[in-house]
């Protein structure tokens, strides 16, 4: 990531590493190869800006990790959420397929399986291989004016609603310097997205009661 004010630790740099530079040069005074008020100043100030990059880094770092932990609340709350809702009801669910044919389905015959990418590489293949076998299918709901769509797979009066986090595709918009090529896209999406599986993995635990996890299923692409 491009350096950065926003990520600068001024408050760190007030309250902490000038107050620690200085006492540095209390202590190191003490040491005969630092008797010169000079050296120890600059040791200390040495010192300080090394704890001082380090603070910066773990803001760089606490940055992406706060991104892919909102778009992973969002993401899971909006959609899985919603999902889990109509799959835990009891009334048939009515979809529209293409050519405007309506069928109504059980919940008990309707399943969803969501990709989790690791990679930025790999959530582009499977958003792909989701489009290639998969319709734009509607959902009409009772409690909502418009129906929305998913996209699935009908067979045999089974119907498999496949889905990836979409929000992952704006992290490029937040992180243009790692996302600026092929090779930095692949390395530092690996890391963020792994802060974003981390967080639904959590946000399972915490819904474990509202989830139908018989029929909605995580799996990492």
């Amino acid at each position: 990531m491009a350096f950065s004010f926003k990520f600068f630790p001024v408050k760190d740099l007030i309250f902490s590493i000038i107050p620690t530079a200085v006492s540095y040069e209390g202590y190191l005074n003490k040491i005969p190869v630092f008797y010169n008020l000079y050296v120890a100043i600059g040791t200390g100030l040495a010192i300080s800006i090394f704890l001082g990059v380090l603070f910066y880094l773990d803001n760089i770092k606490t940055y992406k990790k706060s991104l892919a932990e909102i778009l992973a609340t969002g993401y899971f709350m909006n959609f899985t959420g919603r999902l889990a809702q109509l799959l835990n009801g009891k009334a048939d669910i009515e979809f529209l397929f293409p050519g405007n044919s309506v069928i109504k389905l059980n919940p008990e015959n309707v399943t969803v399986e969501v990709g989790v990418p690791i990679s930025h590489d790999s959530l582009i293949k499977y958003s792909d291989e989701v489009k290639r076998s998969c319709d734009i299918v509607y959902i009409r709901e009772a409690t909502l004016s418009e129906p929305y769509w998913v996209r699935a797979k009908y067979d045999k009066g089974l119907l498999t609603i496949c889905e990836y986090p979409r929000t992952l595709f704006a992290l490029s918009r937040y992180l243009e310097k790692e996302f600026s090529d092929k090779d930095s896209t692949e390395k530092n999406s690996k890391k963020i997205y792994a802060y974003f599986d981390k967080k639904i993995e959590e946000l399972k635990i915490r819904n474990s009661r509202d989830i139908p996890f018989g029929r909605i299923r995580f799996m990492q692409v």
